[in-house]
């Protein structure tokens, strides 16, 4: 016989194990068109014993056919079965009965949603996978009726989110992990621990505060804390996580000793909550992930499929350019301010947004926006050609969605400065690629995700001594030239 095992909807089996348990033996006969059952107990070592625990106290059978009735007359109850089932599984595993069959730990599809069993002896069967978050194992009957049987456990999970969901450098994004505490019945260990990987545009540090992480540190602060008030936890939650040696922006919380302490409570969901700071690396593509490692023996844990969260920060690019120039000419030495729209969506000139300078004359969103260090400015200025490699002439990273007022407050020599600042405004991506952004302006144009800013220039502006003046005051010059050599000449005459 060879039945399939479904996963339940929303799972798959990457890493897990699944273990099936023969309770008991069958045969079948046919009379007519009734089949016949016959159910003989697994006289494997362990299996009559907890099949009695798993009926309860109640049960004082002896023979097969007691067993087998007693099983039956289940589904009478509502709920009885999978007690059973459950009771029996937990047993199994703390007694380490030996599995009729096993599939191994399952690792070559991540995304497998079934396995087969091949050559599989008719019998009553429990199913059941190893390191799920609750034990929900299933029983079936497999003969040659019998081809599949669908799971109803769920694999431990966690969820990770963020307070924010787009940001500006300096920015501290708070982070929740969820999870809820494994059944671990039976396991004489089990591995719980939670992985979180930050990209290189963000930072842990220890509060919402953003307080740094001490200069070699070890660890960060994290808390631990049932999501329903009402649940009282049975044993003390750690409160900080290790960073790794090689890389700082690497953490693991092990839980696995507190999820086991916590058994009463199995089932409850919890959060873990830590913080990380937006630094001057960030990009829109900023994106982290936290993964669960679990198992219930070490060195054959299962990793869960990473859950992402992304929190973009995005650049204002700006070209300025002479107005209509051909070929385009690039303007240096504009220099401009940004600030951030108010509540009534107008530009306040007296908060300018602060910005620091790098070495390559770019600049960025300055993480204390209340500095007064010098190198903090609100002033930028345009540069004579295009960075290497870009569309643009003036960079700005690390900005959140929403919207700006660009204005320019020197235009470049010999050219008229812009009247009105330019509304700018940052949309974030409304699919799965945060890279579908958005950015217009109320003026100029918006060319692959760099605002054109035209200045012009004008002729030599007429004064009130045009040609005309001229070429009349050279003849008013000849003329009088003309009458004095003419007074000359009549004074000699009469001399």
């Amino acid at each position: 016989l060879v039945p399939t095992v479904n996963v339940k909807d929303g799972q798959n089996l990457n890493g897990q194990t699944i273990n099936l348990y023969k309770l008991f033996d069958v045969t079948e006969s046919n009379s007519g068109e009734t089949t016949n059952y016959a159910y003989t107990v697994n006289t494997a070592i362990g299996y009559k014993d907890a099949i009695k625990s798993a009926l309860g106290t109640s049960f004082t059978g002896t023979t097969d056919e007691e067993y087998a009735a007693a099983v039956l007359a289940l589904k009478d109850t509502e709920g009885a079965v999978q007690k059973f089932a459950n009771d029996f599984t937990a047993d199994a595993l703390t007694k380490n009965l030996s599995a009729t069959a096993t599939s191994g730990k399952i690792t070559e599809d991540s995304n497998k949603t079934s396995y087969t069993f091949n050559n599989l002896a008719a019998g009553y069967y429990l199913v059941y996978v190893t390191g799920g978050k609750e034990i929900q194992s299933s029983l079936v009957t497999v003969d040659a009726t019998t081809d599949t049987v669908n799971l109803k456990t769920e694999a431990p999970s966690i969820e990770k989110t963020a307070d924010k969901t787009t940001v500006n450098i300096g920015d501290v994004v708070t982070y929740t992990v969820t999870g809820a505490i494994p059944d671990t019945t039976g396991y004489s260990e089990y591995v719980y621990k939670i992985h979180d990987e930050l990209t290189k545009g963000l930072d842990f540090v220890n509060d919402a505060n953003g307080t740094a992480l001490e200069a070699g540190a070890t660890t960060v602060n994290v808390k631990v804390a049932f999501k329903d008030a009402g649940v009282t936890d049975a044993s003390t939650a750690p409160t900080t996580a290790t960073l790794d040696a090689a890389n700082n922006r690497k953490m693991s919380l092990d839980l696995s000793e507190w999820v086991r302490a916590n058994q009463a409570n199995k089932g409850k969901e919890f959060t873990v909550t830590y913080y990380a700071k937006v630094n001057k690396a960030a990009v829109v593509t900023e994106k982290n992930k936290a993964q669960l490692e679990y198992g219930n023996k070490p060195g054959e844990t299962t990793t869960t499929t990473p859950s992402e969260v992304k929190t973009p920060t995005y650049p204002l690019d700006i070209l300025k350019v002479k107005k209509d120039s051909n070929p385009e000419e690039i303007l240096a030495g504009a220099h401009f301010t940004l600030y951030a729209s108010t509540t009534e969506g107008t530009i306040d000139e007296s908060k300018p947004i602060k910005v620091t300078k790098d070495e390559d004359g770019k600049y960025s969103y300055a993480a204390d926006q209340a500095s007064t260090d010098p190198s903090v400015i609100t002033d930028m200025v345009t540069v004579a050609t295009k960075f290497e490699g870009t569309g643009y002439n003036l960079h700005i990273n690390g900005l959140a969605a929403g919207t700006y007022y660009l204005k320019e407050t020197k235009a470049p020599e010999g050219y008229n400065k812009l009247t009105d600042a330019i509304k700018v405004t940052i949309t974030k991506s409304t699919t799965a690629d945060e890279n579908d952004w958005t950015l217009t302006v109320d003026k100029g144009t918006v060319d692959g995700k760099i605002v054109k800013v035209e200045n012009s220039t004008g002729s030599l502006l007429p004064s009130t001594g045009g040609r005309g003046a001229i070429a009349f005051a050279v003849i008013a010059a000849l003329l009088v030239f003309g009458v004095a050599v003419s007074f000359i000449r009549d004074k000699r005459k009469e001399a």
